[in-house]
């Protein structure tokens, strides 16, 4: 009885995950890494078999570089063998390949996020790839088409995307952003109207006096100053512009939190506001990368934490604007060659690799099982990033000795769930093709 119970308990656990459907692009590479959808720390221990009637499977990944003829769905299915031949799992997906077309209108688009967003690296490439007609691989040049909103900017593209945010963050107003103003308390000063908008430089770091008070001042980031928590000296020294000069002396400072869509009225995110806000003529989609903070429990199953807020976003996006599409992006696997050692050692939060893979595993599932509840799948959707994410080698790296008595050199992690730039380029690629496929719907 005890034997068929252990049977019972590692069929529910799968060893593979595919998710439902994949979006390819006529004339682009798309690559599924075997790594990103065989949930073990050896996938290759398994003999691998894929079939389609389209692209080739190679050691580490299968590939399929569609032509203008093929546009439509392919099947694919990966069977895993032990060395005996014997049927260990089967998965199958769809492979739902378009052509790229321009919408019909510009579309509004706003993606948002944590550290893998900050930078606006995947976001700026979906829209290079997309608007313009350079770079590599060559974009479409559809320009014009697409308006990236967002306070933070790469370029002339916006988003929205904070180091150590959760989906609570964007719910409350409980986190520092990277546009959050900062508050100084002074014994004095001698600041005026004609010294509001002057600037001044504390640490290195440029602020706008916004606001003045008696024993308080208020002071908005300057060019190049977006971390989410800035050191901030004891001296402001002007910079730039007012009547009174002087150095500035500080005796506490404060920010103030900086969820971009909270609304202190409804105590929640406000989408419509936010856009009236900020002047962008409302919201046709949103593409949301979250996330990877907060996944302490290795072997988790249980995402029931976060619903509350993602529900609260879902719903208000839909409430402000009925025909917005929401697009959830699921998290790439974490480091396997050491970048969680680098970070977190042998003990504590994200310290047990296989656990963190596969509590990354089960979320992506249960993001995508979200999307497809009777409440959202009109307009919500899953993209499984992880699977067209080569953790193998876009994680960040160093060579090291492979003992301490040997000159020979290995490769070794170095960050547990931060790309390099290789890597947030390739997340990119999987928005851009998201994006292609969602604009064929606007033709």
């Amino acid at each position: 009885m005890e034997q068929q119970e252990v049977k019972k308990e590692k069929k529910e656990t799968k060893l593979l995950y595919l998710a439902k459907n994949y979006d390819l692009v006529v004339g682009d590479t798309f690559e599924l890494f075997y790594r990103g959808v065989i949930r073990s720390m050896n996938p290759y221990k398994y003999y691998i078999h894929v079939e389609s009637p389209k692209g080739r499977p190679y050691p580490r990944y299968y590939t399929y570089t569609p032509g203008d003829a093929d546009e439509g769905d392919y099947p694919l299915t990966i069977s895993l063998y032990d060395d005996y031949g014997t049927l260990i799992e089967v998965a199958s997906t769809n492979l739902h390949v378009v052509k790229p077309v321009a919408p019909k209108k510009k579309m509004n688009i706003l993606c948002f996020g944590d550290s893998i967003t900050f930078n606006g690296v995947w976001p700026y490439e979906g829209y290079r790839r997309f608007t313009k007609n350079d770079g590599e691989p060559v974009g479409l040049g559809f320009e014009n088409t697409l308006n990236l909103v967002g306070t933070c900017k790469k370029e002339e593209v916006g988003y929205e995307g904070y180091g150590g945010w959760q989906w609570r963050h964007f719910v409350n107003n409980e986190a520092v952003s990277t546009t959050s103003s900062v508050w100084v308390e002074v014994e004095s000063h001698e600041l005026d109207e004609n010294d509001q908008h002057s600037t001044w430089k504390s640490n290195n770091l440029q602020w706008v006096l916004e606001s003045i008070e008696e024993k308080k001042l208020k002071f908005k980031r300057g060019p190049g100053n977006y971390s989410c928590l800035p050191t901030i000296g004891e001296v402001f020294t002007n910079v730039d512009g007012g009547v009174h000069t002087e150095d500035i002396h500080i005796t506490k400072y404060y920010f103030e939190k900086g969820n971009p869509f909270y609304d202190e009225e409804l105590k929640g995110p406000n989408f419509k506001k936010y856009c009236l806000d900020n002047g962008y003529d409302g919201l046709d989609y949103v593409y949301i990368l979250l996330t990877w903070n907060g996944q302490y429990m290795p072997f988790n199953h249980d995402f029931s934490h976060y619903e509350p807020f993602i529900k609260a976003i879902l719903d208000r996006v839909h409430l402000d604007y009925p025909e917005c599409k929401v697009r959830l992006i699921g998290i790439h696997s974490p480091s396997i060659d050491g970048g969680i050692a680098a970070n977190y050692g042998a003990s504590g939060p994200y310290s047990d690799v296989f656990g963190e893979l596969s509590t990354a595993y089960n979320y992506n599932e249960y993001l995508e099982n979200f999307c497809e509840r009777a409440e959202y799948k009109d307009y919500c959707r899953y993209i499984d990033m992880k699977a067209q994410f080569d953790v193998e080698n876009n994680m960040p790296s160093t060579m090291l000795k492979v003992n301490a008595r040997s000159t020979v050199l290995e490769k070794v992690g170095t960050n547990g769930v931060h790309p390099t730039m290789e890597g947030y380029l390739q997340i990119g690629d999987v928005f851009y093709r998201a994006l292609v496929a969602d604009m064929k719907n606007e033709a």
